[in-house]
């Protein structure tokens, strides 16, 4: 119906496919007499930005610290000795020493991801609306597509490794032409957590009462021509004498996979100059809205106060219709309207001179800004992550083993002692020590009555409890991570049942469930925004090419159908986990025994090595005994000579 659709012209505004900096909407050009606006309101809020990255510095330094440890780099700490400061690594060379490490983080960040990439899970849609339970399938199919477009498994694997490490993660999910694909869809890219800001009134674990958010991006110019001048030459010229200096750079300076670009950020600053730094802002603002009820269709939603007199005029044809129908004005169901102040999103992208180079309005039907974002633990507004728990024990573990390194290297080994009135005539200390360590050596020397017999002295390292105070850290760091040995996969101790040795393991993945919990929670807030652009962009009717067995109704993405429908999104075990396959099969293989199901249904349903080839064998020897069953029929039911037809 026509209201209908213009009812939904109004609620969404359709405005252009965000990419990864996309600026084609309406509101977006900010050029005026070939000049970017510069005005006190875009200052403030390029300043607010700056405030909220340099309160994140105390972070980022932790954060790094504690990529240092997972990563090998553990005796970079600064020290001060004397007056002068230096690492501990050069102290302990000036001491003569050699800074040895055993790196036991990097061991336990490995086994949590082991963990987690060895129990693959992937969200299930379920509408919330039994009407439409049909479309559930359907969409987690259509999730399926996306994970599979944008690898979304490793991407998950790494974000939960930098999580462990630095304790945030950041996701950024958007609609952008995707090249390699060659066609516009959803896009799900990491966010480093050393290019992200946002403010610090957050309290609820959800992060939903953030008021700003956004994230640095480095870019070469000619990209930054291309996504806020396109092919306006007046736009593309100011653009390239704001970043003059960075057209005139050439070559590569920064060095390829260094891992330390990140140490010394800065908010204004590239650290590659070849690059430019584009600044983009999500901010929460409020103006006036209506607010909208449907009462005929039992919806609500919200539009902007110019857009009243499109609800007035609905409203209107409805009295008319109504009226003329012979129902009480008082009867017809209208649009109830109300108006008041609400909050919104808008966007900025500045450089880094303070010039505005795009801005618009929030476009995405979620109605908030592109980033997803977890925070752990989030206790009294506090990061500590799953490496900073365990960094003390690291370092002890690398003191020990410094120090057991030092006492053994100290003491003595096969040293001769050698009286000299034993000195043999002939022979100097040299040619002594030449046939002491000589294969097969002889020392003639006349024995002397009374005299000293020259005699090897070896000693083993002084005992000073090291090597115990290691074994209780290396206890320690497992006891404090909840990484035990169950879960690593070592060899259990002699006489452990299967029965306990399974057990242990579970009770060791129970020491993960928080942080695990927490991850899942951030995949399924980014998941929710997935299934909203979906609905948002996906015009088109598409075939969803999905393997496994699924209805031939789920396997259409039908998009109108869709679009209005509110799902639950939920992250469940994968049915590509060995688990769950083992578990399926064994489901099928007793419903074919109880003959609750032939082996055509077991072989569509079940994933069995061989399964689509064995059902097509099956399928071609079905039509080759229908055919031959044909051609016996004919051959035996043919009619009688002089018979006529239809007797």
């Amino acid at each position: 119906m026509k209201e209908l659709k213009d009812a939904k012209i109004v609620l969404r505004k359709s405005v252009a496919m965000a990419g990864t900096i996309d600026t084609r909407h309406e509101s977006v050009s900010v050029l005026y007499d070939g000049e970017y606006r510069k005005s006190e309101r875009d200052a403030q809020v390029l300043e607010d930005a700056r405030v909220c990255y340099d309160n994140l510095e105390t972070f980022r330094k932790n954060a790094m610290r504690c990529h240092r440890y997972t990563y090998g780099d553990q005796w970079g700490d600064r020290i001060v000795v004397g007056n002068k400061s230096m690492t501990e690594d050069a102290y302990l060379r000036e001491q003569g020493k050699v800074p040895l490490k055993n790196n036991m983080i990097r061991n336990l960040v490995k086994s949590v991801l082991g963990q987690f990439e060895g129990n693959p899970t992937r969200p299930v849609c379920v509408a919330r609306n039994r009407e439409d339970q049909t479309y559930g399938e359907m969409m987690t199919l259509a999730m399926e597509c996306v994970y599979d477009t944008n690898h979304m498994d490793s991407l998950d694997a790494k974000t939960l490794e930098s999580y462990m490490v630095t304790g945030i993660a950041v996701h950024k999910t958007q609609y952008k032409w995707l090249s390699e694909e060659q066609r516009h869809d959803v896009y799900v890219k990491g966010v480093s957590p050393y290019k992200v800001f946002f403010d610090n009134r957050i309290e609820d674990h959800a992060f939903r009462d953030i008021s700003l958010i956004g994230e640095l991006h480095d870019m070469a110019l000619s990209d930054v021509v291309r996504v806020f001048a396109g092919t306006n030459v007046a736009k593309a010229q100011r653009i390239r004498r704001m970043y003059s200096q960075s057209e005139t750079m050439s070559g590569m300076v920064a060095d390829t996979l260094k891992g330390d670009k990140n140490r010394n950020s800065n908010f204004y600053i590239c650290e590659d100059p070849n690059m430019c730094r584009v600044i983009e802002v999500w901010r929460r603002e409020s103006r006036e809205f209506v607010h909208c009820h449907d009462v005929a269709r039992g919806r609500t939603y919200r539009i902007d106060i110019d857009q009243l007199g499109e609800i007035e005029r609905i409203n209107e044809r409805r009295l008319n219709d109504g009226v003329s129908q012979g129902i009480a004005p008082e009867d017809v169901a209208l649009i109830e309207t109300e108006i008041s102040l609400d909050n919104y999103w808008y966007v900025r992208y500045f450089t880094p001179y303070g010039e505005l180079l795009a801005e618009y309005e929030n476009p995405y039907w979620h109605g908030s800004h592109p980033y997803v974002l977890s925070i752990y633990p989030f206790i009294n507004q506090e990061v500590h992550s799953f490496v900073e728990d365990v960094i003390d024990q690291q370092r002890y573990i690398n003191r020990l083993i410094t120090m057991i390194d030092f006492i053994m290297g100290a003491s003595a080994k096969g040293v001769l002692m050698l009286p000299e009135n034993a000195l043999p005539d002939g022979m100097s200390i040299e040619d002594i020590t030449a046939e002491w360590v000589k294969y097969n050596g002889v020392i003639l020397f006349k024995d002397r009555p009374g005299g000293a017999l020259p005699q090897q002295i070896s000693t083993n390292a002084t005992n000073v409890g090291a090597y115990e105070l290691l074994n209780l850290q290396m206890k320690l760091i497992q006891d404090i991570s909840g990484v035990q040995n169950a879960i690593q996969g070592k060899t259990p101790r002699s006489g452990t049942s299967g029965i306990q040795y399974q057990q242990e393991s579970l009770n060791a993945q129970n020491n993960l469930i928080n942080l695990l919990s927490a991850f899942r929670e951030f995949r399924e807030g980014r998941d929710r925004k997935i299934v909203k652009l979906m609905q948002q962009y996906y015009k088109d009717d598409m075939p969803l090419n999905v393997p496994g067995s699924h209805s031939d109704e789920a396997k259409m993405y039908r998009a109108d159908a869709v679009r209005d429908v509110d799902y639950m999104l939920s992250i469940s075990e994968s049915v590509t986990s060995p688990t769950y396959r083992a578990m399926s099969n064994e489901l099928l293989l007793q419903l074919f025994q109880m003959q609750a199901i032939d082996v055509k249904s077991m072989l569509k349903n079940g994933n069995f090595p061989n399964a689509d080839r064995l059902l097509a064998d099956i399928e071609q020897r079905e039509q080759q005994m229908q055919e031959l069953a044909q051609q016996q029929q004919m051959q035996g039911g043919g009619m009688m000579p002089g018979a006529v037809p239809g007797q």
